[in-house]
């Protein structure tokens, strides 16, 4: 996978990718790949996971990285992220994407973004993933962004995959990753 991710960047001056993921392995292998590509490229990187898969990928990066390499992390619980107003609500979700990437945005600094995205309860979480996915890639675009948005297979119904990759790129699976042939950039 390592060099399909490089091959994809390489390509591409932004980029928003669908990661579908199956297996916890290949997972952990993919997000590891994508970070240390990103420091080893002079970025900085955005890391949006659960406590869990962050405790293990810290641990991962600090036996390949130093101390100033990890500095260029900045971890953020994805429970933290969504649930920023109390409830998974997508305008709030947005304004704190916002208030993340703004200081990389005005201090001109290079950054790859990793969201594990996750949405606890909600019966049908399609409408509200929708429409985030959808502004995040405006955002991506107008930025010259790369950010993967990496989902569980398991856990996401077949219609919110195919609404999803109307509005990522790219399609990442645990072994490949293709252009979507469904993405539209809305404006």
């Amino acid at each position: 996978m390592r060099a399909k991710i490089s091959d994809l960047l390489a390509g591409n001056q932004c980029t928003h990718v669908l990661y579908s993921y199956s297996d916890q392995d290949r997972y952990f292998h993919n997000a590891l790949t994508y970070i240390l590509e990103g420091i080893d490229t002079g970025e900085c990187v955005v890391l949006i996971e659960n406590d869990r898969n962050m405790n293990i990928l810290l641990k991962k990066l600090s036996e390949h990285l130093t101390s100033d390499q990890l500095r260029k992390i900045q971890p953020i619980s994805n429970f933290d992220f969504y649930q920023s107003s109390g409830s998974y609500h997508p305008p709030a979700i947005y304004k704190q994407l916002t208030k993340t990437i703004t200081p990389y945005l005005e201090n001109d600094i290079a950054f790859r973004s990793w969201t594990n995205v996750e949405w606890g309860t909600l019966d049908d979480p399609k409408p509200i993933i929708e429409w985030f996915e959808a502004e995040t890639d405006k955002a991506i675009h107008e930025h010259n962004l790369t950010v993967v948005c990496a989902y569980e297979r398991e856990r996401m119904p077949e219609h919110l995959e195919e609404a999803l990759k109307k509005s990522h790129a790219h399609i990442m699976t645990d072994d490949d990753i293709v252009p979507s042939t469904v993405y539209t950039l809305e404006k």
